[in-house]
């Protein structure tokens, strides 16, 4: 018996030493390093940004230390990030407050069946104080644990995801181990990178997601988020392989209102133009069967209270283009607000029906746009046609290999700009009187209509 317990010690301590996790951690100074929301991995109710990094310093230089011996230590310096459920005035830089400054000894323990990292010791933690097992620390509810558990979800070398559920919601956390070479791969921003693992003597960073999506092309970012037991990825096409599209499969487990946010929890680069008159987005869906309710919802990334939803149903099997109208929000959420700043997309399958109850469905989607769908579909899209220079200062030049009709250029609130019926094969455009700004040109050829966004310098 002394035997077998001998040898199950040592195996947790090689386990521990395998996953590096002795030494000195920090929270990973990217966007996205602590977030939260309604599921594991999930972030859509609030994740830092990069600017946060900054304008939190004095808790992104905190510092959570494993030692080797099993204790656990933590160095806060003269502040750290402080927020009202402590009693101070307003969130801010401060004097850190017991018993979460460190004072009082603890330890840490991994389980390497369940995957998990225990901290005990009234007061210690990992990521944010507030955060604790089926709760947040609050006002009203005061009890600090002496233990909090953490889920590992990743580890590397120079990175470790931390979850850790608070009943109603998951918190994650993001941590780089202090100390280790920058590579070009590790998933921090550092060196002299200037985004993470890109920029400097790195490779170029990829163009965050804008609209119009169509997920062609090696340049821009066109990572999506799933939540609620979705599984997507960047395929082929399933009815033309010269064509990429995110096929998004419901699983079995999936929830009523399980989805996918179309791009990074910071969404596109510039706000969906709404206007009075302007109120519909289009996407381009593939469903099995018909009847099948589809939900977009668009929100304020760095605000969840800031959004709205609306629904329509496929009416066939196969590829159609479907439009949703932000002006008729579905039953039971809040309605249009055209002064919130609306830069987050998700697109919900089957919504309302959960993976238990439906089984596991395969959907795709493609060709996102706001007030013009992509609306026939080009296997040669992104190629079908260019603009430039892009920016332009007085001429913008259409190259394409199809005869173009008319054009039209909008204004981020939707207004018609200009329009303009093409005689002959010239495709070159007078923008000089434009203002500076980020404009939409719709190019209407004789088989499809297109819109591609451009900048008037």
């Amino acid at each position: 018996m002394k035997k077998i317990t001998l040898l199950f010690f040592v195996f947790v301590i090689n386990t521990i030493t395998a996953q590096s996790l002795v030494g000195t951690w920090k929270m990973s100074p990217q966007a996205g390093a602590l977030g939260v929301g309604p599921g594991l991995g999930d972030t859509s109710w609030w994740s830092n940004g990069i600017g946060d990094v900054t304008t939190r310093a004095c808790y992104f230089d905190d510092e959570f230390i494993f030692n080797s011996n099993g204790t656990f230590t933590q160095t806060f310096g003269t502040q750290t990030w402080l927020e009202t459920w402590q009693g101070v005035a307003a969130d801010g830089c401060g004097t850190p407050i017991a018993p979460h400054n460190g004072s009082n000894a603890a330890t840490w323990s991994v389980n390497t069946v369940d995957n998990t990292i225990t901290i005990s010791g009234t007061g210690a933690f990992l990521g944010l104080s507030k955060v604790c097992n089926g709760s947040e620390l609050s006002p009203t509810n005061t009890a600090v644990p002496a233990s909090r558990t953490y889920k590992i979800t990743s580890i590397t070398s120079a990175l470790v995801t931390l979850d850790i559920s608070i009943g109603a919601g998951w918190w994650r956390f993001v941590l780089a181990k202090q100390g280790v070479t920058p590579t070009c791969t590790d998933g921090i921003q550092n060196g002299d990178e200037t985004g993470v693992d890109c920029g400097g003597s790195c490779t170029a960073c990829l163009t965050q997601i804008d609209l119009p999506v169509t997920f062609e092309g090696t340049t821009t970012d066109y990572t999506v988020v799933d939540f609620g037991g979705n599984a997507s990825t960047k395929v082929a096409d399933p009815e033309n392989p010269a064509n990429t599209v995110i096929k998004s499969i419901k699983t079995a487990g999936a929830e009523t209102w399980a989805g996918t946010t179309i791009g990074t929890p910071l969404g596109f680069t510039t706000a969906i133009p709404f206007a009075t008159s302007s109120t519909k987005m289009y996407v381009r869906v593939h469903s099995a069967e018909a009847g099948i309710p589809v939900r977009l919802k668009v929100e304020n990334p760095t605000n969840a209270t800031q959004s709205v939803e609306t629904q329509t149903n496929t009416t066939t099997t196969g590829w159609q283009t479907l439009e949703f109208d932000f002006a008729n929000q579905a039953p039971g959420t809040a309605a249009l607000n055209i002064a919130y700043p609306f830069k987050k997309a998700s697109i919900f399958f089957n919504f309302g029906t959960s993976g238990a109850t439906a089984g596991e469905k395969t959907f795709y989607f493609d060709n996102v746009s706001f007030a013009s769908p992509l609306s026939l579909y080009d296997a040669d899209f992104n190629n079908a046609f260019s603009l430039y220079p892009n920016p332009a200062t007085t001429t913008l030049n259409i190259e394409t290999l199809e005869k173009v009709t008319s054009l039209a250029i909008y204004n981020l609130l939707g207004q018609v700009i200009l329009e303009k019926s093409i005689q002959n094969d010239v495709k070159n455009i007078d923008i000089a009187s434009l203002n500076s700004g980020t404009y939409f040109v719709k190019i209407v050829t004789d088989s499809k209509q297109v819109m591609k966004k451009f900048i008037k310098k």
